[in-house]
């Protein structure tokens, strides 16, 4: 392998590198403002159906409520927080992810295929949304949790990864309050 073979090998991973990436940053921002709106959906329908139930229970199932609907609103608000910060923390890790996808790459022929296929799943998903494009990560995720090496990929993989689970959570919480709500509501008006 002569000085040139070697030179343009580098900088093939360098681009590949950069566009897993860019891939992975792009899908931070969407997920960023997904959660963004999400967190506001959240808090809306849970502070509200939580007032509402204080409202209309009165004696000890007011304060099983206070305590079991405080606690679910929590957790629903919670998810998204985390699911938002955790995206977050991968745009500090920028230039850390590029040379751990680097050293990923160059480290074996298999994690690089994984790699190709990640980026080339999610340039033809650019239009979709984050939680589409976020299945594209798995496999890679995946691979770097076997390599065990790779501190920043791993956490931003883990924060791609299981923002779907954390926005699926606050939704499925946030469905029950907006029931509750207009059980509460009805029981108020009547």
């Amino acid at each position: 392998m002569t000085y040139d073979d070697r030179t343009g090998d580098d900088d093939r991973i360098q681009n590949l590198a950069q566009r897993a990436v860019d891939s992975l940053l792009t899908l931070v921002d969407r997920g960023t403002r997904l959660a963004f709106g999400a967190l506001i959906i959240v808090v809306v329908v849970c502070v509200g159906g939580f007032a509402l139930g204080v409202a209309a229970l009165s004696d000890g199932i007011e304060t099983v409520w206070i305590i079991f609907g405080g606690f679910a609103a929590f957790i629903a608000i919670g998810a998204v927080v985390l699911a938002m910060l955790r995206l977050w923390a991968i745009t500090r890790l920028g230039s850390a992810l590029v040379t751990e996808v680097e050293r990923l790459i160059a480290g074996d022929p298999r994690s690089e295929r994984v790699v190709i296929e990640a980026v080339d799943a999610s340039d033809g998903v650019q239009d979709q949304s984050a939680i589409v494009m976020s299945r594209q990560f798995f496999t890679m995720s995946n691979t770097v949790g076997a390599a065990g090496q790779f501190g920043a990929l791993a956490i931003a993989l883990k924060s791609v990864t299981t923002f779907p689970l954390l926005i699926l959570l606050a939704i499925v919480i946030s469905v029950g309050f907006a029931g509750l709500g207009l059980l509460f509501a009805l029981g108020i008006l009547l």
